[in-house]
């Protein structure tokens, strides 16, 4: 087995992930406003609720993360590190172990699902504006994830991937020949 390692220019990334973000919110107010129309209250209390629900969002990103490498990869979960680098103004859920690329891209997915994309849907059949904001953070924070997940596509779902521990990146295992 032979070991890459494949990292990320954090400049492009986020540059990418601003675009994307400023079209995915766009989108998703778009949508919700043809649904549910343009009127719209803002109050202290509904800001409180919006930032403590992306707080509470945040944490479960990553607990995501760790039990997708946990459930998906196989690892145990002594093998998953957590954390917030103050550097990058991130919280992380690191897999300390390869792991097979078809896990790690579902471990990859399943936060933006579960915390962004699925109460973005159920903000627009309640019409609930403060889920709808909430969920279009989330949604936007796991930009990243999706560009990496997307960077994966060219390697077979039974390769091996580890998460890179200092860097924005991974190493993908390939056979010598």
């Amino acid at each position: 087995m032979q070991k890459r390692e494949v990292l990320f220019d954090m400049g492009k990334l986020q540059k990418q992930a601003m675009y994307l973000t400023i079209g995915l919110m766009l989108t998703a107010s778009f949508i919700y406003f043809m649904i549910h129309g343009f009127e719209f209250y803002i109050s202290l209390p509904m800001i409180a609720g919006a930032f403590l629900l992306t707080l509470i969002g945040i944490v479960l990103h990553e607990l995501l993360h760790g039990i997708g490498f946990i459930v998906f990869g196989k690892v145990k979960s002594h093998q998953v590190k957590y954390g917030f680098s103050w550097r990058d103004g991130a919280a992380y859920a690191h897999c300390m172990e390869p792991i097979k690329v078809s896990a790690y891209r579902m471990s990859l997915l399943l936060p933006v699902v579960v915390t962004g994309l699925l109460p973005l849907f159920i903000s627009y059949i309640i019409g609930n504006g403060v889920l709808l904001t909430v969920s279009v953070i989330l949604t936007a924070g796991g930009i990243g994830d999706w560009l990496i997940f997307r960077s994966l596509r060219k390697y077979e779902a039974s390769q091996f991937v580890k998460d890179h521990p200092t860097k924005v990146g991974y190493f993908i295992y390939t056979d010598n020949s």
